[in-house]
C-alpha cells in the first residue's frame, strides 16, 4: 500500500493508539485495522480518542502492526 493509491485529499488518523482509520474523499471514513478497508462509523470518534497521523508512513506502520 502505497500513499498514491489513495484520491487526493485523503487524511489519516490513528485512533486510540493503534487503529488506522482514513478519511477519503470518495468513501467516507474508512478503517483500515487488520489491512483490510471497510466502513467506519464516525460516532466512534471523540475528542481526545483520535489524531491525524503525522505522515502516511506513521499511518502505515499502525496498519502493518494491526496485521500481526
Amino acid at each position: 500500500m502505497k500513499e498514491s493509491d489513495f484520491p487526493e485529499g485523503t487524511e489519516f488518523y490513528i485512533k486510540e493508539f493503534d487503529v488506522p482509520l482514513a478519511h477519503i474523499p470518495t468513501k467516507g471514513w474508512v478503517n483500515f485495522f487488520g489491512g483490510n478497508a471497510r466502513a467506519y462509523n464516525v460516532e466512534g470518534l471523540k475528542p481526545g480518542n483520535n489524531w491525524p497521523a503525522s505522515s502516511f508512513g506513521e499511518w502505515l506502520k499502525i496498519v502493518n502492526e494491526s496485521k500481526k
